[in-house]
């Protein structure tokens, strides 16, 4: 269960047990009840990196107040591991500082009877990337509506006192037997994801014949591993260049290709002219075929305080964030970002249709010539005589990892 979902089970929870007394427990690494065999040196020299994805760590609600089981829950893996660790710290892929073991651990929050209980499923890596053990271990703690940090604090903490036991245990590990070889930016990521399983989706589209892709920013933002699906085959993406301002993204790939979208920079948008919307809507549930839907520009502008976008009504769903909306002409005038909110309006009495927006293709230009990216701004022939088919044939899927 997401910490998200955690917000409706915390507030029954109040109403159902009431506030029992939580407070964070002690880390005095003499109380640890899960014992450390005498033959493990302690503390010990293997220097560890551990990774968690960015978003779990980032994790916050607002329920009467702001809880961040995020926070806790680096807090409670700092306060386990460092009494037993000389070296340790959370993987960054960016840091060329070497390590000897790579610990993953992907968490999973639930409600359970008036308490949070911590589910985490690990994976433990040598420098060469070899798996030594894998499993899961589990701890859970009272939950008080008032100090609810502290539950994630000591579920976390519990669980990742077990864990530390069990692999100092099991493997009685030293720098010498582990050796800090490998470096965090050598790290090979895809041992650190399941490729079924992506954090989120969206769409992108070719610009020219040499694999650079655009898409929304925000569908790659903290991605660890970036995947293009194109034509059947899965590529690695790499992440250039970016814009949160503009939600604008630059992806680098191994794609060739003669099908690519030229953007309209200069003449602006028509109010009125018919489009297409090419994505890759509602992973997991759709075909994994593209969409094609027809709409209309309806206006030059979006929400009040927004920049650069404009409306219209191709109908889009999630997941199409990222696609090129073409215009007739074989153009593209803009990039999918956002849709307004339904459910929101909804509640208020209002029922509104294909109000969608996206990022006008003067901005988008705007961005390419910044990075020096090379572009087209005129369709080819082939382009103009089949739009839907070659819009179709430039439109790839995004799938984000962590």
């Amino acid at each position: 269960m997401k910490v998200q979902n955690l917000i409706l089970s915390v507030c029954c929870a109040v109403l159902v047990f009431g506030c029992a007394n939580t407070s964070r427990v002690s880390t005095d690494p003499t109380r640890n009840k899960f014992k450390i065999a005498k033959s493990v040196t302690i503390p010990n020299d293997t220097v560890l990196s551990i990774y968690i994805a960015k978003s779990e760590l980032d994790s916050e609600f607002y329920a009467n107040g702001l809880h961040k089981p995020g926070k806790a829950l680096k807090e409670g893996v700092v306060a386990a591991f460092s009494p037993y660790f000389t070296d340790v710290s959370f993987l960054d892929i960016n840091n060329e500082k070497t390590i000897g073991w790579l610990l993953d651990v992907k968490p999973e929050w639930d409600f359970e009877y008036g308490n949070v209980l911590a589910k985490f499923e690990y994976k433990l890596f040598d420098a060469q990337g070899q798996i030594l053990s894998q499993g899961k271990v589990a701890n859970k703690a009272g939950l008080n509506y008032q100090q609810t940090d502290a539950a994630f604090f000591n579920s976390s903490y519990k669980a990742m006192q077990q864990l530390v036991a069990r692999i100092l245990n099991k493997h009685k590990p030293t720098a010498e037997l582990f050796p800090a070889t490998l470096a965090m930016n050598q790290v090979d990521t895809d041992l650190l994801i399941d490729e079924e399983k992506p954090r989120s989706s969206g769409t992108a589209f070719l610009i020219n014949g040499t694999g650079d892709l655009l898409t929304a920013e925000h569908v790659i933002r903290d991605c660890l591993v970036t995947k293009i699906k194109f034509a059947d085959q899965v590529y690695d993406a790499k992440v250039l260049n970016t814009s949160q301002l503009l939600d604008l993204a630059h992806l680098s790939t191994d794609i060739v290709s003669e099908d690519f979208l030229a953007i309209r920079g200069e003449g602006g948008i028509k109010l009125g002219e018919k489009v297409v919307s090419v994505s890759y809507p509602l992973k997991g549930l759709l075909a994994s075929s593209p969409n094609l839907t027809l709409g209309n520009v309806t206006s030059h502008k979006a929400l009040k305080g927004s920049l650069g976008l404009f409306q219209f009504s191709a109908p889009i769903q999630p997941g199409s964030s990222g696609g090129a909306i073409v215009s007739e002409t074989g153009e593209t005038i803009g990039v999918v970002t956002s849709t307004l909110n339904v459910a929101e309006l909804i509640k208020e009495g209002i029922v509104p249709q294909n109000i969608n927006f996206a990022l006008n293709g003067q901005y988008v230009t705007r961005f390419l010539d910044r990075h020096n990216i090379s572009y087209e701004t005129k369709p080819t022939e082939q382009m103009v005589a089949a739009v839907n088919e070659e819009t179709l044939a430039s439109t790839a899927q995004v799938a984000c990892y962590q």
